[in-house]
């Protein structure tokens, strides 16, 4: 499986972009970023998305991703023309009430028509496998303010797991450590350790409440941990932090990291 690193920074500054992962050429997981981090050939390549939540950060490319594939359909080609978004039923209500509503940003649901829109809203449920492009995937319920997922991806080879935006949690960890060919898991870790109460209360990890979570992981040490939405502004000091744990297999992502799982 090969996974994209576009974006895996919790803060939009000069240089750094936010959380977006693609996998295998033509699913997403959250749209942070691909329309900044892709050529348009490669954005017209993409089929899926796997919403996590609706945080502004984690979907915001949707809308220009949206536009810039309604720009291919009236070039007349037809191939690849929609784009399914797979996430729970209530953040898929939340996209339509208040994103694709016609005043933050064009319905591309009905646009150019309902028949045949640039997007469709598939409506997921925790833990009910479904198949994107021979890529089982499976949502899992993670801590955070709104009702978000992380996603477990197995293509029958490998298995990934993309843990979203997430405070303490144990569900997730106890799906983690039952996967028998787990090749790594993308771990949000978005504060430095003084700003616990911030983490706490936004639904995010520190380094200290990362390996609180960690120890719940049978599989701690035998496999790759990649850290991401580190916040731009703290992220010497998260660099400092997350060395002195010296933890086998644990690593910050960047932006241009491609890995092969």
């Amino acid at each position: 499986m090969k996974v994209r690193v576009l974006g895996c920074y919790g803060g939009q500054l000069l240089g750094f972009r936010l959380s977006s992962f693609l996998v295998n050429d033509t699913i997403l997981l959250d749209a942070g970023s691909p329309t900044e981090a892709l050529s348009l050939e490669e954005q017209h390549g993409i089929r899926h998305i796997c919403l996590s939540h609706t945080h502004l950060d984690h979907i915001k490319d949707i809308a220009f991703l949206a536009d810039n594939r309604s720009i291919k359909r009236m070039g007349g080609a037809v191939e690849n023309r929609t784009i399914q978004i797979h996430s729970l039923p209530e953040n898929n209500r939340v996209l339509k009430q208040y994103f694709f509503n016609e005043r933050i940003w064009p319905d591309f649901t009905q646009i150019p028509t309902t028949e045949d829109p640039i997007l469709t809203l598939m409506d997921i449920q925790a833990e009910q496998p479904f198949v994107v492009d021979g890529v089982t995937v499976t949502a899992i319920m993670v801590n955070h303010p709104v009702p978000c997922t992380a996603f477990l991806l197995d293509d029958g080879d490998s298995q990934v797991i993309y843990s979203a935006d997430t405070g303490n949690t144990d569900r997730l960890w106890q799906v983690a450590s039952a996967q028998p060919n787990l090749k790594g898991v993308i771990l949000d870790c978005s504060f430095p350790n003084s700003y616990q109460r911030l983490a706490d209360i936004s639904g995010h990890l520190t380094p200290q409440g990362m390996m609180r979570d960690l120890q719940k992981f049978t599989q701690l040490g035998s496999v790759p941990i990649y850290l991401y939405h580190m916040k731009p502004e703290t992220l010497k000091i998260m660099t400092a932090e997350i060395e002195a744990l010296e933890v086998p297999l644990l690593r910050m992502l960047t932006q241009v990291d491609e890995l092969l799982l």
